[in-house]
């Protein structure tokens, strides 16, 4: 029974919210308009609305009211189904911080939340996702209000506010929300922060995507920077008026509006800034902390790309939830670009990465995909905690294990301190042979393949992981390391098992190289890395007797004399010996270590 109600109540939304009366004062002018997307009529008899500043609050209780199927009913205000002030508090105004409106059921379940104000959700309230991270409706002027469109109907949900919800200038409470015009929200002849002009046309957004970008130039970025934008679709498409956006600290940063007349045709190019149709200087990020790139039309984000080892920002990606997926940050001078011109999975790790050519107004190059022999590569060997500059010491060693030769080319190194993060991307030509080693790691690493300017490996604090995934983006391995799993990380087919941590300078590596049983037994700690070499035999390293010497007090010395020693495990040739069998030290080790090596000679 409790299901069934649940899915009666699933139709009914917050449509339209009329927080700021204008020239009105607040009180007994503001009113929430509910609408019903399901097929059965919706009892709300005893549902409550609260209003959310720094907590949420009832603030109005529905005396006896039926919402129909694909029908409105106004709450508040005077000319309401249910009229009435909102009490003990008004709707929140915005403008400090984000505020929010829901509305329960009688038995008290949070039915619809809608949260708005793009400033900080300092009081953090929860949205529908139970997120107080995701992107908020607009704060709007006195006299609009905030309604649902999603390109094409009102009364559809994401549970992001700031995707489901726009400016619209002209309220329509008790009924359907229309097709909304460009909004200037301070009557200045634009559309305020977005630059936007009031003639531009947001019937073709699903055409319009960017394509490519340069970031970072050689030398200075001043005036040289570029975005490309691309249409996919078999029309030209009229892009006068929209806006593109560099950001660094925030969604909002660095706009060019474009001028009257600009027309993307069907499968063109348009690229704005440097060399560009468009000339405007644009300015893009180096990736630091996470930085993106923006195309807006009007009210719509149209597309999104965030770049950088991490979103320590908090820039929201084409969902409108603070981005997790991100591409990799390009080398200097070289051009960040989708894999495939126009290809939109919304998740920029995926669709984006570093181009083999920087193509400015023409089809991107980037890395093309071979996954053949994958299942074959092993990560090796990590060194996540230097005694040096982590950022230039720090290292991955990858292996082949397998029988033929992978082309690397656009697969994948990952780490992960509390989530999957890109650190490499393997650039064209990278190939691995059997039985060889492939070292990602930074510009002071040994034997180094691929110099990886930013590696962050975590240094095991709740659990950390690297892996490495081939170019189609499936996960080929996985090692965690470090505490105890805190983080919520899987390793191969849903494993746990970590790692233990081990001390700076010491790396942990498989022996021997490529063994995988998928469990921590494979890795052993090495206090002498060895990138781009075979790992060291962790039976000549560990420490035997936990005494603090790995070496178990044997000094090298052999105390039995010359030949070969059957009790050796290894057979090896021992050392001279001393007296009676007794170690040798200082002045005598070294004659010892003399007469050796004339017997060897001899």
């Amino acid at each position: 029974m409790l299901l069934l109600l649940a899915q009666s109540f699933a139709g009914v939304l917050v449509n339209e919210v009329y927080y700021d009366p204008d020239p009105e004062s607040d009180g007994g002018n503001e009113w929430i308009e509910l609408c019903n997307n399901g097929t059965e009529s919706v009892d709300l008899t005893g549902w409550t609305i609260e209003s959310g500043g720094g907590s949420f609050e009832t603030s109005f209780t529905l005396g006896a009211l039926t919402l129909a199927p694909g029908s409105y009913v106004v709450i508040g205000g005077t000319t309401g189904d249910l009229t009435g002030e909102f009490k003990p508090s008004n709707l929140q105004n915005g403008g400090s911080e984000t505020d929010g409106v829901r509305i329960l059921s009688a038995d008290g379940t949070v039915i619809d939340t809608v949260l708005y104000d793009t400033d900080s959700n300092t009081n953090g309230l929860l949205d529908d996702l139970g997120t107080s991270t995701s992107l908020p409706a607009p704060d709007v002027s006195g006299g609009h209000s905030i309604a649902r469109w999603n390109g094409s109907a009102d009364c559809t949900d994401t549970d992001v506010s700031g995707v489901d919800f726009l400016d619209y200038e002209a309220p329509s409470p008790g009924a359907a929300n229309p097709e909304p015009p460009v909004v200037d929200p301070e009557d200045t002849g634009d559309t305020g922060d977005t630059g936007t002009a009031s003639t531009a046309d947001c019937t073709s957004i699903a055409d319009i995507r960017l394509n490519e970008l340069l970031s970072n130039p050689a030398g200075s970025d001043d005036g040289l920077e570029w975005i490309e934008l691309y249409n996919r679709g078999t029309a030209p498409v009229d892009v006068s008026g929209w806006i593109v956006r560099g950001a660094t600290k925030s969604t909002g940063g660095n706009d060019v509006a474009l001028p009257e007349g600009t027309i993307i045709e069907a499968l063109g190019f348009l690229v704005v800034g440097a060399g560009g149709t468009v000339t405007d200087e644009v300015s893009l990020g180096n990736g630091t902390n996470g930085d993106g790139a923006y195309l807006v039309c009007g009210d719509y984000l149209v597309d999104s790309v965030v770049y950088g080892d991490s979103n320590g920002d908090n820039l929201f990606d084409d969902s409108g939830v603070i981005a997790t997926s991100l591409a990799v940050v390009p080398g200097e001078d070289v051009s960040l670009a989708r894999r495939l011109d126009g290809v939109d999975t919304d998740l920029s790790g995926d669709d984006w990465t570093e181009s083999s050519s920087n193509t400015p107004g023409s089809a991107n190059i980037t890395p093309q995909c071979d996954a053949t022999g994958g299942e074959g590569l092993k990560v090796n060997e990590v060194l996540y905690d230097s005694t040096e500059d982590d950022a230039t010491y720090e290292f991955v060693e990858l292996y082949n294990a397998g029988t033929s030769t992978i082309n690397l080319e656009g697969f994948v190194v990952e780490a992960a301190k509390s989530s999957w993060a890109t650190n490499a991307t393997l650039e064209k030509g990278a190939s691995l042979a059997p039985g060889e080693f492939y070292v990602v790691g930074g510009g002071d690493v040994d034997n180094q393949d691929y110099s990886a300017s930013k590696l962050d490996l975590g240094n095991g604090t709740d659990g950390d992981g690297v892996r490495v995934l081939d170019c189609t983006g499936v996960v080929l391995d996985t090692v965690l390391y470090g505490g105890a799993e805190g983080d919520g990380l899987t390793g191969d087919g849903g494993a746990t098992d970590v790692v233990d941590k081990v001390s700076a300078g010491t790396s942990i590596g498989r022996y021997a190289d490529g063994e995988d049983s998928d469990q921590h037994t494979d890795w052993h700690p090495d206090a002498s890395p060895t990138p781009g070499e075979a790992n060291s035999d962790p039976g000549a390293t560990e420490d035997p007797d936990d005494s603090g010497d790995p070496t178990g007090g044997d000094t090298g010395v052999d105390p039995i004399g010359c030949g070969t020693d059957p009790d050796r495990p290894d057979g090896a040739e021992c050392n001279a010996g001393g007296p009676a069998g007794l170690p040798l030290h200082g002045l005598e080790l070294a004659v010892a270590a003399i007469v050796l090596a004339r017997r060897r000679k001899a």
